[in-house]
């Protein structure tokens, strides 16, 4: 979330937009169903676009949903994943399609769940370019690099606990875990040790393509606009949008079934999303969760957010500290809307969305958000 490289790498881009061609060459196989390789499936979206949504369950760690945009000598990727054996599962279910080569992979933020995987595309095409956000490129920098150290440091002692639990048919809250609750966190800790084990041989791949409003790729058959609507989840959410298909990938500015609020910015979130929504998609790709054929969740993530930050402001001007107004703003109706009776989903509520969200706003009601 902070500022970064100079400008934009020239891309060899052609200024004007091409009709987007609808023939399969003879290095492309039509895909007219999903399509499953390990733990993606990958689904057709017309005009040689498809969407690669991940199927492990949401949890305490994952893997970014991709898109892959398959132009005419060349394909567009939007978000590797957190480790690199899943990005080579998405690049095994890219190849059953294509056989052109990977020119660009554009990040949408700076979580090593989307980011991570670059270096697999870089290994296996030496030629791809990374393009993110200016403020993106500074933030795994200035933020990625310490996080990365973190996690690899601090999360062994708690996935050993959890296997602990799981082994003895507990939940994280040493209560009995539910179904929903095991097939999260055994998830969970199984990308998360194979992170960790991949972690000797990680090799940073930073963008070298930045841009800071609008990009245009308009070469390849198609034109693809890469956005900045200005700070949301993180400071440099890119969103991919196709404009002749109305399809918008989004990263983590929408994530289901809850939402991720971790160091965001609640009001001009809001605003982000209205300007996602004036593009009018018929596709919506999210940074996880499945694949959108509206903006109906557009509009209830929206609402969480306006919801939280409203009743922390009021909290704030009451006069009651930070701490009194995260154990004040309960969110109760909106957990039970998305989190319903179910214990894990409740948690993740609280931890993924309540807790951060209600932080943030406090911040911004109080003129500190930086």
């Amino acid at each position: 979330m902070n500022p970064a490289l100079v400008a934009a790498v020239a891309l060899a881009l052609a200024s004007v937009a091409c009709t987007p061609r609808r023939s399969v060459s003879a290095t492309d196989q039509r895909i007219d169903q999903p399509m499953t390789v390990g733990n993606v499936v990958v689904t057709p979206l017309g005009s040689n676009i498809y969407a690669a949504i991940r199927s492990e369950p949401l949890g305490l760690a994952v893997n970014a949903n991709s898109l892959f945009i398959v132009n005419d000598d060349h394909v567009v990727v939007v978000d590797a994943q957190f480790t690199r054996e899943a990005t080579q599962e998405n690049i095994a279910a890219l190849r059953r399609i294509t056989s052109k080569p990977v020119r660009y992979v554009i990040n949408t933020h700076w979580h090593d769940d989307h980011v991570a995987g670059n270096q697999t595309y870089r290994d296996t095409f030496p030629d791809a370019r990374f393009i993110a956000h200016t403020n993106t490129r500074t933030d795994l920098i200035e933020l990625g690099r310490r996080n990365r150290s973190g996690q690899v440091q601090g999360a062994p002692p708690a996935l050993d606990r959890f296997d602990r639990l799981l082994g003895m048919g507990l939940g994280a809250d040493s209560m009995l875990a539910t179904d929903t609750e095991r097939a999260s966190l055994s998830s969970a800790v199984r990308i998360m040790r194979r992170y960790i084990t991949e972690n000797a041989g990680y090799r940073e791949v930073l963008p070298d393509s930045t841009f800071d409003r609008r990009l245009t790729l308009a070469s390849g058959g198609r034109t693809i606009e890469v956005r900045w609507f200005g700070r949301g989840n993180t400071r440099g959410d890119a969103v991919t949008y196709l404009p002749a298909e109305r399809i918008v990938s989004t990263g983590d500015l929408i994530v289901a079934p809850i939402p991720f609020a971790f160091g965001s910015y609640p009001t001009e979130w809001i605003a982000v999303l209205d300007s996602i929504k004036a593009l009018d998609p018929r596709v919506v790709i999210p940074g996880h969760g499945p694949i959108m054929r509206d903006v109906n969740y557009v509009n209830t993530v929206q609402r969480m957010i306006r919801t939280a930050r409203d009743e922390t402001a009021a909290a704030a001007t009451r006069g009651l500290s930070a701490d009194s107004a995260l154990a004040a703003v309960r969110l109760d109706a909106l957990r039970n809307e998305i989190a319903g009776d179910e214990k894990q989903m409740r948690a993740m509520f609280a931890s993924f969305f309540r807790r951060p969200i209600v932080g943030r706003a406090y911040e911004e009601a109080k003129g500190a958000l930086k």
